[in-house]
């Protein structure tokens, strides 16, 4: 190899390096309040942290897919790729700036700005590098799309809901991107698959009985980064024994594609743009104070009203975690009040109080979603002050589906170091003493329907824009009462 071929070589990596450190800048500046809430949340306990292990393992498969590629002929269209890495920014923008706006409610759910993260990389990489060889690696392009956080928590859900789902989904992710690196034939990729799937679901195994308070982010991390390396390692150094460990066996290329100033400002305005685009509120119920835990996840019926029925639910374990709990408590009124109903009769109201261990869980699944709003028209909420400083939400729905209106006023509160409730009181139009009530269950899916309308038509669709908060004077009176009742 002549002296100039090695110049020419040597100067190939800093120049990758440079353009992926504008992408990761970039990314990172336009993106940074999505950034701290992830980081915020992942404190917090909930299972959005494995954002964060997705870009390591795309990189591991990245390394793999590039160790075993062939040279690539130097053919590239540049019109094209500023045409189509333009529309990949205006896409970025759109959904961070037009759609995720619609479902501001479920934005810790759905985490939209995640994807238009990933939609902005892949855009400044086809700017930077051009179409050709950026489409080259699609199959780890995709693997995060796929993988968004609503899908995640849907797949975590349906088997469970507990950290070894979580984790062991994030072992499968690791898996797959480990029979991308490795696979330079199929069965190669298939072994690499297994080897890595089961070095994996041990890890998350041993530390989910050695260390079950480990935090969940290290939970995902751990098995899931350390299988692929492990497994993706041995491949490599068995593909390499006899020979030479170099790399790269083929001479290196400089990126096909020259990039421009006009380009890295076409990249960083995008971002300066991405910068300053609002993110939704993450706690739309403040997290008040409450009294000290007790054994008994239910609350004290305060006096005037008494207790007729109790109802216990399990399936909040599979959304909340393996201790969360949520109990329905009918109560009534003991004497008809005349300002709450004409005819006099007494009010029946259903408490519903989900607890749980850590308070940012409710806020990734907000009250909306524990109810069927899929035939639904839900008004904007208001807020409430209740006593001892405890602020509460309150909202109407016009439910299609039962022909009803009902009400709900909920609130948030800690019980000690060990709990927090959400504490939810519900009424209905219908003053009967039999009426029939909304009933809690998982109602992400059942909703699709309310997301597809928002989606095409915006949150018009599902509104109430003519609500009158009939009973709000009486939800308000009797939260006063049940905070108060309670053994402060």
């Amino acid at each position: 190899m002549k002296i100039r071929d090695l110049r020419t070589q040597s100067g190939i990596i800093p120049r990758l390096t440079v353009r992926w450190l504008m992408i990761a800048a970039a990314t990172v500046f336009a993106f940074w309040p999505t950034w701290t809430n992830l980081w915020r949340s992942t404190a917090s306990g909930t299972a959005i942290g494995y954002v964060f292990v997705l870009p390591l393992l795309c990189l591991i498969a990245a390394v793999g897919t590039d160790l075993r590629r062939g040279p690539d002929l130097p053919i590239h269209d540049r019109e094209t790729d500023k045409i189509v890495g333009g529309i990949g920014l205006l896409v970025s923008l759109g959904l961070q700036a037009l759609l995720m706006p619609r479902f501001a409610e479920n934005y810790e759910l759905m985490h939209i700005d995640v994807i238009a993260a990933w939609v902005f990389v892949w855009s400044a990489a086809v700017l930077m590098f051009g179409l050709r060889p950026v489409n080259r690696y699609w199959a780890i392009w995709v693997v995060p799309i796929v993988l968004a956080p609503l899908i995640y928590r849907t797949l975590a859900t349906e088997l469970g809901g507990t950290r070894f789902d979580y984790s062991i989904i994030m072992v499968l992710v690791a898996s797959a991107a480990t029979t991308i690196a490795v696979s330079r034939t199929w069965r190669r990729g298939f072994a690499g698959f297994v080897a890595s799937s089961v070095l994996g679901a041990a890890l998350v195994y041993y530390l989910s009985r050695q260390y079950p308070t480990a935090p969940l982010f290290s939970v995902q991390l751990l098995p899931a980064i350390g299988s692929a390396l492990l497994v993706g390692g041995f491949f490599y150094l068995y593909e390499r024994r006899g020979r030479s460990w170099k790399p790269f066996e083929r001479p290196l290329r400089n990126p096909s594609t020259s990039t421009s100033n006009w380009t890295i400002l076409v990249v960083f305005a995008a971002a300066i743009v991405m910068f300053f685009t609002p993110v939704p509120t993450t706690q739309s119920v403040p997290v008040s104070v409450g009294p000290p835990a007790t054994a008994d996840p239910r609350l004290i019926v305060p006096a005037g009203w008494r207790e007729i029925s109790t109802d216990e639910y399990d399936w909040p374990r599979k959304y909340f975690g393996s201790t969360s709990a949520l109990t329905r408590q009918t109560i009534r009124a003991d004497t008809p009040n005349p300002a709450w109903d004409t005819q006099m009769r007494p009010r029946t109201v259903q408490m519903d109080v989900v607890q749980v261990r850590r308070p940012s869980t409710l806020s990734v699944y907000p009250s909306n979603t524990t109810y069927d709003l899929q035939n639904a028209r839900v008004s904007p909420t208001v807020r409430v002050e209740l006593t001892r400083g405890v602020v509460a939400e309150m909202y109407t729905v016009v439910d299609d589906s039962l022909l009803l209106t009902w009400s709900n006023l909920n609130f948030v509160w800690t019980r000690g170091d060990g709990a927090a409730q959400r504490v939810t009181l519900l009424t209905v139009d219908n003053h009967e003493p039999n009426a029939l009530f909304p009933e809690p269950k998982p109602s992400m899916a059942s909703n699709g329907s309310n997301t597809l309308a928002v989606l095409l038509r915006g949150r018009i669709s599902t509104v109430d824009s003519e609500s009158q908060y009939k009973d709000l004077g009486m939800l308000q009176s009797l939260g006063r009462l049940v905070v108060e009742a309670q053994k402060w």
